[in-house]
């Protein structure tokens, strides 16, 4: 009886390792091995005191594939792992630790983990593949020993979480082993959740993975736990996705909220606690595509300058959201303490959405990295509320005046329209349903979608005090249409009394003229300042595979401020982020465009922040942005006031790809000014506070950094500055 297979991945570093019983050399297998966008890079090896080192496996391009294991009669498998995130919202897939299953003809074996961390074994004997899956469900972010026995004499399967037995089963069918490759982090038959993007593989860190030709007694395997048990706990940097690994890559940006790696949707949720702000995000840490929604968490000093935290909500086993934690917010409630409100999903139901909370571990902690989820949702769907499964994204703030809290969620009635449900509470834990909170009629405005998605309604004020609503909404389509989703926004008044908003106007208007980069609206009234913020998603503009080989899609967009001015809503970026600047580059007044362009010719950089104003003049005026000296890459900014229109110019913003224009109205009685921010690929331009343009630009020149101004050489500029911004994470020597 002898051990026959053992990755005790001992390297350090490197993409290979040796299996130490047959000494081959394996490749492992990593998007950073010949990297696309960045210098290439091994995957991260974290030390560990059991094995020498762990490899940490990204969840969608890293794992080892090794020749068929001969593996006959009774055996057993160790392993020690901590996971970062189950395989929660792919229904039956597994997540694979080593797989040599054959579906075909239904041999093999296969160890993994289950959706919410339960461990499976499988086996086939050649008619039939049997599972075997505990109760029981490992910890994330922290190791587990796992050993599976199968004994061919007693006929029998048991399977050990850290020492203990879990699961044990006999009378099981003979084994019989399948020719086919092992695999370790990879499932041998890949759920396909995307052409590019395959469910089922494992996230997180594996210490080692060892085969033995005989099942190990209960005795053998308290005896190998005992070695190891006080050796589980793993430091959050070490398992975490390490923000440190994308910091080279030339379109990602620097100095916007983004997560370590992989993918993000709406950031949501923002609160002010004992001096941090809190900021989260819908987090899919195993790969950069939509799925296994978590909430990340980010928390700053000024909400320019983000620290990542550990991940705060995970889909939960059970019947409340084991399909995922979606979008929602937060709120201030009673004595003071901080509450979460989350769109819990169960897609096992009809009406699988509904309102859940979760509460802070520990008050005391400012950064709040702990979270309880409560088991029992706060509100759920009724019959009455609509078209089935589209019931979701709470939007929660506390009365200015009294102890009541409002909550209001979005959806859509069947051949009515889309609507916003709104409750009350007085506590934050009980809600009171007061009906539409409002709506409109799809026949009449088919473009505002079959029902809204993340509503938001924030007081806007003027410099007298005066207050409005803007109530922000995105379009959602339950069926096929072919107006497309986008970002709006009603002016009006909220009607405490009947629940209800009034809009100023029949009609909304776009949040933002980028064709949805500007989405996933959420916000606040930050107390220390009394501004009403907008947060969003900046959406990416790529294909699956240059995400893939990105390893990251989305970040947050900048936040903006929202006031009122001559009864109207304006928007600007919020003033903290000048602590950005680095250095000013260009400080010009009253200057032709011909003597701008003379001074701003030799400014290239990635990273920067432009305030230019123009004379008023019906000419064309604008800049060309991401410009590269050849003229072939450029991204144009335009104003034509003879037409009232601006727009941004994306057809020539890279050589290989057409691109797009997108714009929109813009009336002014004034010159044009721009307030554009530039960092790698995003772009946002803030037009004379009434309009905003936020886009994408990926040009294939590593030089197409440059810019000029658009115009007859004698158009005069009344101002212009130009700052290089500097990055919000800090950059450490990185290893091999």
């Amino acid at each position: 009886m002898s051990l026959i297979y053992d990755l005790p991945f001992r390297e350090g570093k490197g993409n290979q390792t040796k299996e130490a019983i047959s000494g081959n050399i394996l490749p492992i297998h990593y998007v950073f091995n010949h990297a696309k966008y960045k210098a290439s890079s091994s995957p991260n090896w974290v030390e560990s005191p059991v094995s020498g080192y762990a490899v940490d496996f990204d969840g969608y391009s890293t794992y080892i594939k090794d020749q068929p294991l001969e593996v006959n009669g009774s055996f057993s498998i160790s392993a020690f792992l901590a996971p970062r995130c189950f395989e929660a919202c792919h229904g039956d897939v597994p997540t694979t630790i080593i797989d040599q299953i054959n579906q075909s003809s239904q041999q093999g074996f296969a160890l993994s983990i289950f959706r919410h961390g339960e461990v499976q074994f499988e086996l086939g004997d050649g008619r039939n593949i049997y599972r075997f899956r505990t109760d029981r469900q490992l910890e994330l972010f922290t190791k587990s020993f796992l050993t599976v026995t199968y004994n061919q004499e007693e006929l029998s399967v048991m399977i050990y979480i850290n020492g203990k037995k879990e699961l044990e089963s006999t009378n099981i069918k003979y084994f019989r082993p399948a020719d086919i490759a092992l695999s370790i982090g990879l499932n041998n038959h890949l759920f396909e959740i995307s052409e590019v993007f395959k469910g089922g593989m494992f996230a997180g860190l594996i210490d080692f993975i060892k085969v033995y030709d005989h099942a190990l007694t209960d005795e053998d395997i308290q005896k190998e736990y005992d070695k190891i048990r006080d050796k589980r706990s793993v430091p959050l940097e070490d398992i975490d996705l390490d923000e440190q690994k994308l910091l080279d890559d030339v379109h990602r940006p620097q100095y916007h909220a983004i997560p370590p790696q992989h993918w993000m949707n709406e950031p949501h949720a923002p609160f002010y606690y004992k001096g941090k702000y809190h900021l989260f995000y819908q987090k899919n840490a195993s790969g950069p595509y939509f799925s296994h929604l978590h909430w990340g968490h980010w928390t700053s000093d000024d909400l320019v300058f983000w620290q990542n935290e550990k991940t705060a909500l995970f889909p939960q086993k059970g019947e409340l959201s084991p399909s995922g934690v979606w979008s929602g917010s937060a709120t201030i409630g009673p004595n003071n303490k901080p509450y979460l409100f989350y769109t819990f999903a169960n897609l096992n139901k009809k009406y699988n959405q509904g309102v859940a909370i979760a509460r802070p571990e520990n008050v005391e902690d400012t950064h709040l990295v702990d979270w309880k989820m409560k088991p029992q949702g706060a509100i759920y769907q009724t019959d009455q509320q609509g078209i089935p499964s589209q019931f979701r994204d709470p939007f929660v703030w506390k009365d200015e005046t009294e102890e009541k809290w409002y909550l209001i969620i979005g959806g859509g009635v069947k051949d009515k329209g889309p609507t916003v449900w709104i409750y009350t509470s007085t506590d934050c834990e009980h809600w009171d349903f007061k009906g539409e909170l409002f709506s409109v009629d799809s026949s009449l405005y088919p473009y505002l979608g079959t029902n809204w998605e993340l509503p938001v309604l924030l007081p806007v004020r003027d410099q007298q005090g005066q207050v409005k609503y803007a109530f922000i909404f995105m379009s959602f389509f339950d069926d096929e249409s072919k107006y497309e989703v986008d970002t709006y926004y009603y002016l009006g008044e909220f009607d405490k009394q009947k629940a209800q908003f009034i809009p100023d106007t029949i009609e909304p208007e776009l949040m933002d003229y980028g064709r949805f980069k500007f989405s996933g609206p959420s916000g606040f009234v930050d107390p220390v300042t009394n501004k009403t913020i907008v947060f969003s998603i900046l959406q990416g503009d790529r294909e699956e595979q240059e995400e893939y080989e990105a390893g990251w899609a989305h970040h947050a967009g900048l936040p903006i401020e929202l006031f009122l001015e001559n009864q109207a809503l304006r928007i600007q970026p919020l003033e903290n982020l000048a602590s950005l600047r680095e250095e000013l580059l260009i400080h010009e007044s009253n200057k032709s465009i011909e003597e701008v362009n003379h001074k701003v010719k030799n400014i290239q950089d990635k990273m920067l922040e432009i305030m230019i104003e123009f004379e008023e003049t019906e000419n064309l005026v604008g800049l060309e942005l991401k410009k590269d000296p050849a003229n072939q890459e450029k991204t144009k900014l335009l104003f034509d006031k003879a037409n009232d229109r601006v727009w941004l110019d994306r057809t020539e913003s890279r050589k290989d790809k057409e691109g797009d224009i997108q714009g929109g109205s813009l009336k002014l009685d004034e010159g044009f000014k721009a307030h554009i921010f530039i960092d790698h690929s995003a772009m946002e331009c803030y037009l004379n506070q009434k309009k905003m343009i936020s886009s994408r630009a990926y040009p294939v020149s590593s030089n197409s950094d440059y810019l000029s101004i658009v115009g007859n050489t004698d158009i005069r500029i009344k101002s212009i500055k130009i700052f290089r911004l500097q990055s919000i994470w800090k950059q450490k020597e990185m290893s091999d």
